[in-house]
């Protein structure tokens, strides 16, 4: 959790087409996407039509009214694909169907930038015109699936949205996620949840129990089948064997990798058949070796992800089911070269490329699979329709963006609430969080020692956010009042004086807690001029320190503004305070609120 921003709304490149009646142009979309422990600080990018207005919000297009409707440029089904037998042509009442539902599907409405809409082909729903039309489905207007595969991935440690940027602004997180999955439970859809995995993104004490309290809330939410991230196996072998190793039964066994090896490959369950909605649903996980940043040691292993994706097909088609899926974690790329060397997999639902999830599903060239992306830091989750009644075979897709319209769901909440009662108890030397020098060897003494000479200074920072830092997580927003942070490594670093922002450690003389360390609540002066014992202590009455040695450490405690700004994203990154980061920002927004010059 970091310091909130200051301007509520920038960062997100949004997108509002002007369609008209008859639109004829094909509008690429490029989005850029930006999160706090939920809003993703990576970009996918493409050409930007010049009809397309950078400044309008549809970042988080709202439920209602419906979004675009996804249409494949190259044809007149949209997203639905058949995975039925693809050699049996469409009967003719198919074809019938399917056209009228595309005349419908075409129209669409799209937020403008005054808060208005567009309205986009309201005519004969020609080809010319249906083709233009891309954006993201809405699933509300779906018929009922015979089965919903809720998919996500690539988590990456974000359980829930801290706030800092203001909820409205932020999404993700396991209790709206859960909220989504009881609506659609309630409206008497059958779902199957799957997730790609990479639950957590750090190795460490504090790691292992944000996995094991992700599990435990991946099994209330009802999840069939789990796989591995590449930051998952930075944790130990006790660790990944007490969440994924096989149960009794595979209906009681959560993860399934067709390479992952945990000391043995008994231990783990390759594949998982599901039997929901009428339909068999095969399921497995492949992790790519090129997703590791480090060889996995010890007892941990990964087998060559082609030779076992071909040994796991063949035992799931054994089992003949209705659809097959992949969950894969890495690079989209390395996704499609496995779909071209493996055929068979309807599926494949891809954890590790990062960004935000695609519109529409893509079809892989000379394969009969589709592909779609879980997005970064789980803040989308994708939902694929699968009708076997009717329209046979046919399937849809949607990405639904985890906004603040979605609740906490109380359960989640409750979850939220015993992680970090876990983390106050296990403490920070519990959590191997032991004080480490500052690199300048000095030491900190506190923002109120610094008001002693500068006083000015001292009263804008009163006046700012950062002096009310600790506060923010002692007692959050009233959304999130319920649960206090002040033990939370990962919140505590932007929100005291004396931590490494980046790396969620105290330094030597920092913050321990309010009771030991109360002088250094709030973000102080020293945490971007610098730890000021040595300073402070030089300039007090009655220091024999000389005036040479008196100037050295004044220089030393001097920011330039030109250096300002850095030193201000250790904590205002792009994943904490987005808006910082546009241009102009830090010189007309940010600076201007803590400014100030020396000494009186």
């Amino acid at each position: 959790m970091k310091l909130a921003s200051l301007n509520p709304r920038r960062w997100n490149l949004q997108l509002v087409a002007s369609l008209g009646v008859r639109l004829r142009l094909a509008v690429p979309v490029a989005l850029l996407a930006i999160s706090v422990l939920g809003c993703s600080s990576e970009n996918r990018s493409a050409d930007v039509s010049s009809s397309v207005d950078l400044d309008a919000d549809l970042s988080t297009p709202p439920l209602d009214p419906p979004y675009l409707t996804d249409l494949d440029e190259d044809g007149d089904e949209g997203v639905s694909m058949r995975f039925g037998d693809p050699t049996k042509p469409r009967s003719q009442a198919d074809q019938d169907q399917g056209s009228a539902e595309n005349q419908a599907d075409a129209t669409a409405v799209a937020e403008d930038t005054a808060g208005g809409v567009a309205v986009a082909n309201e005519g004969d729903g020609s080809p010319e015109t249906t083709k233009s039309i891309i954006g993201p489905e809405d699933y509300k207007t779906w018929d009922a699936p015979d089965l919903t595969l809720v998919v996500t991935g690539q988590q990456h440690g974000y359980i829930e949205p801290c706030g800092c940027t203001g909820l409205d602004r932020q999404k993700g997180g396991v209790a709206r996620r859960f909220t989504l999955i009881k609506q659609l439970r309630e409206l008497g859809w059958t779902l199957m949840p799957l997730d790609a995995g990479n639950l957590v993104r750090r190795f460490g004490r504090q790691a292992e129990v944000k996995l094991q309290q992700s599990v435990k809330a991946l099994k209330l939410m009802g999840y069939d089948a789990v796989g591995f991230g590449s930051d998952d196996l930075r944790l130990g072998v006790g660790e990944l064997l007490a969440v994924a190793a096989a149960e009794d039964t595979p209906e009681n066994t959560l993860y399934a990798s067709g390479n992952v090896v945990v000391i043995d490959p008994s231990l783990m369950l390759h594949s998982k058949v599901v039997e929901k909605g009428g339909l068999k649903i095969g399921v497995t996980s492949i992790l790519d070796e090129e997703s590791m940043e480090v060889e996995p040691g010890g007892d941990l292993g990964i087998e060559p992800a082609v030779e076992s994706t071909r040994k796991v097909l063949a035992e799931l088609n054994e089992a003949k089911p209705d659809f097959k899926v992949l969950m894969f974690f890495g690079k989209e790329d390395a996704a499609r070269d496995l779909a071209k060397a493996v055929p068979g997999f309807d599926l494949i639902v891809v954890g590790g490329g990062g960004g935000e999830p695609t519109y529409q599903a893509e079809k892989i060239e000379g394969t009969e699979t589709r592909m779609i992306l879980t997005g970064n830091k789980a803040m989308y989750a994708g939902l694929v329709g699968l009708y076997s009644k009717g329209s046979r075979g046919e399937l849809k897709y949607a990405r639904v963006p985890l906004t603040h319209e979605f609740e906490d769901a109380p359960e989640m909440r409750q979850l939220m609430r015993e992680y970090q009662e876990q983390l106050k108890d296990i403490g920070l030397d519990g959590l191997g969080l032991k004080p480490i020098r500052h690199s300048s060897g000095e030491q900190f003494v506190g923002t109120e020692a610094c008001g002693k000479c500068h006083t000015t200074a001292y009263d804008i920072w009163q006046g700012t956010p950062h002096a009310e830092a600790t506060d923010h997580i002692v007692s959050p927003p009233a959304e999130r009042g319920d649960v206090a942070r002040h033990f939370d490594p990962e919140c505590i670093s932007c929100h005291v004086t004396g931590w490494n922002a980046q790396e969620y450690y105290p330094y030597v003389s920092g913050y321990l807690s309010l009771d030991k360390t109360p002088h250094l609540t709030g973000n102080g002066c020293e945490n971007c001029h610098g730890p000021g014992a040595s300073h402070a202590a030089a300039e007090a009455e009655g220091s024999t320190v000389t005036d040479e040695v008196k100037m050295q450490l004044r220089d030393s405690m001097k920011l330039p503004l030109s250096k300002a700004r850095d030193k201000c994203m250790t904590c205002h990154d792009l994943d904490n305070s987005p808006d910082f980061h546009e241009d102009g920002a830090f010189e007309d927004i940010y600076w201007p609120e803590v400014e100030h010059y020396g000494k009186d």
